[in-house]
């Protein structure tokens, strides 16, 4: 028995002795992180366990609200991490800067479950449960059911394929493996319609988002060797005057790397004036999306990172133009 399947076997049991569960996604959710909250709270319901669930976002995206407990979301920027009774349960999120705050002061006592699959998790958890390898945390989660002998109903499958779906790009990512295609047919032979989830995460997009898309598409910046690297910006106007909010960029930043000839995109979202999310993506054999990301501050993926960035939005375009000729000249000369 590896490791990591021996602290699934640990993060089962303490789930399964803990009478309350909060569950927490990050900042900016994505499909992975819903997902991965909709099929434990699920899970924990059917236990009897009293579940709630929060992030510091003002919502759930509404292309994931089909699923369930999606409904029960709080929206919660800090939190006093103080009651040893309560399992306190982080899920996608790589380190605390990401979600709710108030981990950073916890009482010495506090029970904290990390549920990640991020190469640069900073393991700040009573239990760390990190795997790298996984597609996503939906599918670490997967393993985790399986291994403590839960119950995957229908609707727990939709969550976790949900959240496989996404973060895979539709089985398209270089993450996926042939263990992201067992876990998936399995999923699907427990009743999950890959239509119906492929409906709602795909085609539901309002006008004022696609509005805010096309604001963002005029702006496409082509650089670099054979116009290999794409950029586009929003200002923070921008998503007033589209009647758009930040969970509309979600799928963006991925529409230019289907530009012919690009294999490196960022895109950056004015979210409130002066701060700056920056979201990046590169293709294999290109510098990774996670070395420009670090180098400003951030972190994620090798291949899908991002950063927060302060600063007027002018100054932060030159800054991220910069980092990133700066970034891939220092990888191209190491090749």
């Amino acid at each position: 028995m590896t490791d990591l399947e021996v602290r699934l076997i640990e993060a089962s049991d303490l789930l399964k002795a803990s009478p309350r569960w909060t569950l927490f996604i990050h900042q900016k959710a994505d499909g992975d992180a819903v997902g991965s909250a909709s099929a434990l709270f699920e899970a924990g319901s059917l236990l009897g366990r009293r579940v709630r669930w929060m992030g510091p976002d003002a919502s759930i995206p509404e292309s994931c609200r089909f699923l369930p407990h999606t409904d029960a979301f709080l929206s919660c920027e800090e939190l006093a991490f103080d009651d040893p009774e309560e399992l306190y349960v982080f899920l996608d999120s790589s380190n605390e800067e990401r979600g709710v705050r108030g981990l950073r002061t916890r009482s010495p006592d506090t029970v904290v479950l990390n549920l990640d699959h991020h190469e640069d998790n900073s393991r700040y958890g009573t239990l760390n449960c990190v795997d790298p390898s996984c597609s996503s945390t939906t599918e670490l989660l997967y393993r985790l059911f399986k291994a403590g002998g839960w119950t995957l109903t229908p609707a727990i499958a939709e969550s976790l394929y949900t959240g496989i779906v996404t973060d895979t790009g539709a089985f398209m990512f270089s993450n996926t493996t042939p263990r992201t295609h067992r876990m998936a047919a399995d999923l699907l032979e427990r009743g999950v319609e890959p239509a119906r989830v492929g409906t709602r995460i795909y085609q539901q997009r309002s006008r004022n988002a696609l509005a805010l898309w096309a604001r963002a598409f005029s702006r496409i910046e082509i650089r670099g060797e054979e116009g290999a690297f794409a950029m586009a910006w929003l200002a923070h106007g921008d998503f007033a005057e589209a009647g758009a909010q930040g969970a509309d960029t979600e799928g963006l930043v991925g529409q230019l790397l289907t530009i012919r000839g690009v294999r490196f995109a960022v895109l950056l979202s004015e979210i409130e004036p002066g701060r700056i999310k920056a979201s990046f993506r590169s293709e294999e054999g290109m510098v990774p999306a996670a070395v420009v990301a670090r180098s400003l501050g951030g972190g994620g993926h090798p291949k899908a990172a991002g950063a927060t960035l302060q600063g007027p939005l002018e100054e932060v375009l030159k800054r991220v133009r910069a980092a990133l000729e700066e970034r891939y000249a220092e990888w191209a000369a190491a090749r």
